[in-house]
């Protein structure tokens, strides 16, 4: 009897001690949102740093309690892993051939242009690269997909469904609409998708200091198949998609490292932060970086993992097509590197199998390479054009470099790493200027998950976390870098990549917390709850984005479009599409823009830049309308000169400040 007592009283201050560890962990959650919002809403760091330290202090303390309860399972990398079943050895023999085609392809490409010949040459190589280098049979792959698949749970595969379908939600909802108006960088996009579809197949778009080809050959595809006119509409369809297909990676990538919980807890942030979200639905080739990036990642840390070979090879594959996305996309190279380099000092690679380590390492960047063979041919006879734009960030090929650039360097990635917390970028088309790239929630969980990983990395050398803080460092550098101008920094477009990792270290706590629980028998108690908070990050991201994000856009942006139906309704009625004209003036719209939504890709002719071009004009009898303006009354003063019998129109704008005028020649 004595002794029944003595475990009763045991197992309940047990559990008192469990409860009171979640106790203190909400706490400390609870403070943490609070802190993060008063920083987000007023910009007081200080008064929210003392709150962070309450949190902080209330999390320690749930440690101690309940340690145990509060370690995240890593997963470790597998010792003894099968040799695979390999297909027929004459395999080997397609190498050498692969080769010759991969070199007839590099001669073919020339001259900056896709050819028919050097691109059946080009996917010819990298089938023969693959078929050459695979391992195993296609049936065998597939029985290991369809095992894989078997082996999740039911309620994960619906809460992966689930958080893909809102996904898609938010990053294609009102997408004709938000956001509302082109910048120059979409007129040069949109014009170079033009040449693609006028059959200039350039490998390099040299518009605009130069641009990777995978965004506008995809734009290319979306109006091809008229799935949207060429407009601003196609570009925002492929940015939109490309930020879907993210969300099932940044899953897969946290599965990988950790487990289900914390893989759907970071693909839902990913599904629904204006981070990511914002740099989508821009249209720009901003999420082909993160795209990539997650889907590199996943495939580096399986193949480190399960030391597959398969997965190194679409490793390689993932990383040559990112290649060829967004420039930010090159420090995978070296992210990459850093891994292997992080897997090596870890000890997971042992004497009897450094030889297969070193030759996948090996396939993966050949793979890389091979995809990359059209534009290593372009850097060839154009190396400074392909390097112009990184290079003017980096040296004082532009801007001099002021100061110690070793200095700049450390204080642009302080201030790029207080972007999650502090103050973010100051572009108001890629965020909203001056505060916190995420949101209070998204931002407090990350500042504690980036805490915890740090405690897990030097308490118990975790390669998990190991790669995490190296992937954050790295993928930061094309916002850091910019020594020459350090007041781009932090860029959310070039910090892109690491918006994945963000995610994960933000769902860290939130499913350490849901541990607790779930030990203490309250798993429907966690699950409600964590429902809760993240239908808190939810709403508070949509009225982020599709009400304060999209009228501070419409406030900034020139309303390209309101001036385009002005122009096209006098075309019509005058059936002369010629004398519709764009009046220059500093800080205005884009001329090309407005040619764009009028259907005409080289509206140059249509843009007056001077008060001589005005006078020339006089002479002619047509119908003119002039769009000026609304405070260049100069220009406005010399046509009412020139025509006295012409009249002006005030048009009011549906967005405040963006008024402008018209002139009639004649009625």
């Amino acid at each position: 009897m004595s002794t029944s007592v003595r475990v009763r009283v045991r197992l309940t201050e047990t559990n008192r001690r469990a409860w009171l560890s979640v106790g203190l962990f909400t706490l400390g959650l609870l403070l943490a949102f609070v802190a993060q919002r008063g920083i987000y809403e007023s910009g007081e760091w200080f008064a929210g740093a003392l709150v962070y330290v309450s949190a902080l202090l209330c999390v320690i303390a749930a440690w101690s309690l309940d340690a145990r309860a509060m370690i995240l399972r890593v997963r470790e990398p597998l010792r003894d892993v099968p040799a695979p079943s390999r297909a027929n050895p004459a395999r080997a023999l397609f190498i050498f051939p692969a080769f010759v085609f991969a070199l007839i392809a590099f001669f073919e490409f020339g001259g900056n242009r896709f050819n028919l010949f050097g691109t059946a040459a080009w996917v010819t190589a990298l089938a023969l690269f693959l078929f050459a280098f695979w391992e195993g049979t296609p049936l065998e792959t597939f029985k290991e997909l369809r095992d894989g698949l078997a082996r999740q749970s039911r309620w994960t595969l619906l809460s992966l469904a689930g958080t893909v379908l809102l996904g898609a939600f938010f990053y294609f909802y009102r997408l004709d609409a938000i956001p509302a108006e082109m910048t120059s960088d979409h007129a040069e996009k949109i014009l170079d998708t033009y040449d693609v579809l006028n059959g200039t197949y350039s490998i390099f778009l040299e518009r605009n200091t130069g641009r990777e080809p995978l965004q506008f050959y995809l734009n290319a595809l979306v109006v091809a198949l008229g799935i949207a006119p060429l407009d601003m509409l196609a570009l925002k369809i492929v940015g939109a998609l490309a930020g879907v297909l993210t969300i099932p990676a940044v899953y897969l990538l946290g599965r990988e490292l950790f487990d289900e919980k914390v893989g759907l807890i970071a693909a839902f942030f990913f599904a629904v932060s204006i981070f990511p979200l914002a740099i989508a639905r821009i249209g720009l080739r901003y999420p082909l970086s993160p795209l990539f990036v997650a889907w590199t990642c996943f495939l580096l840390v399986r193949a480190l993992r399960l030391r597959s070979h398969n997965s190194f090879l679409l490793a390689g594959l993932c990383m040559g097509i990112g290649l060829n996305g967004y420039s930010p996309f090159r420090v995978m190279i070296l992210l990459a590197i850093v891994w292997l380099a992080i897997w090596l000092l870890w000890g997971y690679v042992r004497a009897n199998n450094f030889s297969r380590f070193t030759s996948n390492s090996v396939l993966m960047f050949g793979a890389a390479l091979l995809v990359f063979v059209p534009l290593l041919r372009y850097i060839t006879e154009n190396p400074g054009m392909f390097a112009y734009r990184m290079a003017t960030r980096l040296t004082s090929l532009e801007e001099p470099v002021r100061g110690n650039p070793l200095l700049t360097f450390l204080e642009n990635n302080w201030r790029a790493y207080g972007m999650f917390n502090v103050e973010g970028d100051v572009v108001w088309v890629n965020a909203l200027p001056n505060v916190p790239v995420v949101d209070f929630v998204l931002g407090a969980c990350f500042l504690l998950g980036v805490v915890y990983g740090a405690y897990r990395l030097v308490r118990y050398r975790e390669y998990a976390f190991a790669l995490l803080f190296a992937a954050m460092f790295v993928l930061l550098m094309p916002s850091t870098l910019a020594l020459a101008f350090p007041d781009e920094n932090p860029s959310v477009v070039r910090a892109g990549g690491a918006s994945v990792f963000v995610m994960l270290f933000a769902a860290l706590p939130l499913a350490m917390w849901k541990q607790q629980l779930a030990r203490l028998g309250s798993r429907t108690l966690g699950d409600v709850v964590l429902g809760m908070i993240l239908l808190i990050t939810a709403v508070t991201n949509f009225n982020l984005y599709f009400i304060r994000y999209d009228e501070q856009y419409r406030a900034a942006s020139w309303n390209s479009t309101e001036i385009a139906n002005t122009l096209r309704e006098f075309a019509m009625q005058q059936n002369d599409w010629e004398h519709i004209y764009i009046v220059s003036a500093p800080h205005w719209v884009d001329h090309r823009a407005v040619g764009i939504h009028l259907g005409n890709f080289d509206f140059d002719s249509h843009l007056i830049k001077d008060e001589e071009t005005l006078r020339e004009q006089v002479d002619d009898p047509a119908p003119k309308l002039y769009a000026l303006k609304n405070s260049d009354l100069g220009n406005l003063l010399l046509l009412q000169e020139l025509y006295p019998d012409g009249f002006s129109e005030h048009v009011k704008s549906r967005t405040p400040g963006r008024d402008f005028a018209l002139f009639y020649t004649q009625r």
